[in-house]
């Protein structure tokens, strides 16, 4: 039984996922999940206790998987400049793959910290450690602030995704695949020429 219980519940992360990158800004109802994975719309609270708790679930999925794209970009040990191109590719391919998280995670809130703690800490970490690479190489120069590369970075990323239609209706541009690939050398060209000495 736990077995299928495992099973429904990864249909119904996947279907909640797929609503929410269908259909940005608009919350999906339970009905509308449970009929995604083809399952009863009881499951949710069998396997979740709630859609609260579901979406809570999907978020900390999505947070998970970040984090251990992080480690292995840090195992790679290449060069601050790489790193810090390869990381803006990888948070854009993100804001690609998850383009509620943020806004699912500011609804949630983070009343017990954990979201903090186990995504905002290892990314604000990561760029501490970035940056301070950077500048012992002579790559970067002194004293950028980790915080606010951190927003810096985020918030560039963060407001292409989030607000789409602005985007695509000012500048008659869907948000395609060669749209994202000419985002992404900017932002990390940007980036670099700001950090650098």
């Amino acid at each position: 039984m736990a077995r299928s219980a495992d099973l429904t519940a990864e249909k119904l992360l996947q279907a909640a996922h797929e609503l929410l990158v269908e259909r940005p800004g608009n919350e999906p109802s339970v009905s509308e999940i449970c009929a995604r994975a083809g399952v009863n719309v009881a499951m949710v609270s069998y396997c979740f206790g709630g859609k609260t708790q579901l979406l809570d679930a999907l978020l900390a999925r999505t947070v998970a998987d970040v984090v251990v794209q992080l480690d292995r970009l840090t195992a790679l040990d290449l060069g601050p400049a790489e790193t810090l191109r390869r990381h803006v590719a990888g948070v854009i391919t993100n804001y690609v793959r998850y383009p509620y998280a943020v806004a699912l995670g500011e609804r949630l809130g983070d009343p017990d910290g954990r979201m903090a703690e186990s995504f905002a800490r290892p990314l604000l970490d990561f760029h501490r450690r970035l940056l301070a690479a950077g500048e012992e190489s002579g790559d970067f120069r002194p004293g950028v602030d980790p915080t606010f590369f951190f927003s810096t970075l985020v918030g560039a990323c963060e407001f292409l995704f989030s607000a789409r239609t602005w985007v695509e209706g000012a500048t008659g541009q869907p948000i395609d695949a060669g749209l994202v690939a000419r985002f992404t050398e900017h932002t990390a060209g940007l980036l670099l020429d700001g950090l650098r000495r």
